[in-house]
């Protein structure tokens, strides 16, 4: 539940960005704030690839 927030969070803040690009509010910042939404994306991904790769493990 908890990557699926962060996940929406991150769609949200690239949505953000790329309006602000649109709209050409704040200058570049509309670039950065996609990266950062991008960036979260990513990393949840990642997590979600390596859990599934990983496989279950003894404890």
């Amino acid at each position: 539940m908890v990557r699926a927030a962060w996940f929406t969070a991150a769609i949200i803040a690239a949505m953000i960005g790329y309006d602000l690009l649109l709209r050409d509010w704040l200058g570049d910042t509309g670039w950065f704030v996609i990266g950062v939404g991008v960036g979260i994306a990513t990393a949840v991904l990642g997590s979600l690839a390596h859990d599934a790769l990983a496989g279950a493990r003894d404890r």
